[in-house]
């Protein structure tokens, strides 16, 4: 026997599904803020580079970048701040320009927890007879490389 109530009830659910869900939908990984700086000290950076470090996805490539001075420093830190709803692995991909050719030197993939504000980063030693010129790290989920999350630059001098 057919129950036109319980039928309504159930095409009403499959609509509310379709139409809700996409919109509760939240990305599993968000990146807050990114610092380049010198160090990390209770988990916070320290010796913030300037201009400050940004996602492109943000400003689109049009801010000017920090820049290091390798008379000052031997390695850069970069720190990022990231919401994520699940557990997984973000990966911090360094690349040096050299003559026109972006070239990727390390990759680091680092854990990370459910949380509203996880902090986590990965460095770069620096010699200046190697390092000088422009840089770039790519965030992406490690299981999923080409889904960049951000992209920041600096260059070293």
């Amino acid at each position: 026997m057919v129950n036109p109530v319980k039928d309504m009830f159930w095409g009403v659910g499959l609509l509310l599904g379709l139409t809700i869900s996409p919109a509760l939908a939240q990305p599993d990984f968000l990146v807050e803020k990114v610092v380049l700086a010198k160090e990390v000290d209770h988990r916070n950076p320290k010796g913030i580079f300037t201009p400050p470090a940004y996602c492109e996805k943000d400003k689109n490539g049009q801010a000017a970048i920090p820049v290091v001075q390798t008379p000052q420093t031997s390695q850069v830190v970069f720190w990022t701040k990231v919401a994520a709803t699940t557990t997984g692995k973000l990966r911090h991909s360094w690349h040096h320009q050299t003559d026109g050719t972006w070239t990727k030197i390390s990759e680091v993939n680092i854990p990370i927890r459910p949380s509203s504000g996880y902090r986590m980063w990965s460095m770069k030693s620096l010699r200046p007879d190697l390092h000088t010129g422009e840089w770039m790290i790519v965030v992406a989920p490690s299981n999923e490389p080409n889904r960049i999350l951000c992209i920041a630059r600096f260059t070293v001098k």
